[in-house]
């Protein structure tokens, strides 16, 4: 597990670096390319503990065992007649959905605001004030992106698929952030 979250969490870098580079070449006012690569580091290592603690706790996924000898669609044989399929938890899809829309955004752009102030050397209470001030403009910015990426997310990609998914999406978010950051 540790080679993946290093993995996952230098392609998280690597993608912030790429953001905020092609956030130089839009706007006059250079964005905090440091800051925001730093930001990632710490940040992807938490978040991808938390994807893996809401997987456990609310699967996306029922499977279902029938004992068959007729082949069932997107089902696998286990063997002996019986056909394992899986089939969409919708519950759990949007308890997931609903927690990371809530109470994981909430945190990840308030974290995200404050921090990659404070890396730029930015005195307490003014990290604190941006965090103040802009944390509801930009969620509600995100939620015209990331409640879709969720959705599609954990309804068509495989889980194992869904962190690289999830990076390239935040590729051109990442330009978003960088170019507001840069402001």
């Amino acid at each position: 597990m540790q080679k993946v979250i290093a993995r996952v969490t230098i392609q998280s870098a690597l993608l912030s670096l790429c953001s905020a580079l092609v956030a130089t070449f839009l706007t006059p006012k250079n964005p905090p390319i440091v800051a925001l690569v730093i930001f990632s580091l710490l940040a992807t290592p938490p978040n991808f503990l938390w994807q893996q603690y809401l997987e456990r706790k609310f699967p996306g996924y029922r499977v279902e065992k029938q004992e068959s000898n007729v082949e069932i669609k997107g089902a696998q044989s286990a063997g002996g007649g019986v056909t394992i399929k899986k089939k969409l938890n919708v519950r759990n899809t949007l308890m997931k959905m609903g927690i990371e829309q809530t109470l994981g955004s909430v945190i990840n752009v308030a974290l995200h605001l404050g921090i990659v102030q404070a890396l730029q050397g930015v005195p307490l209470s003014e990290c604190l004030q941006v965090v103040k001030t802009q944390t509801w403009p930009l969620m509600i910015a995100g939620y015209k992106l990331w409640p879709l990426v969720s959705l599609l997310n954990h309804t068509l990609v495989p889980v194992e698929q869904r962190t690289v998914v999830g990076s390239l999406v935040n590729l051109g978010w990442g330009i978003f952030l960088a170019l507001r950051s840069a402001r």
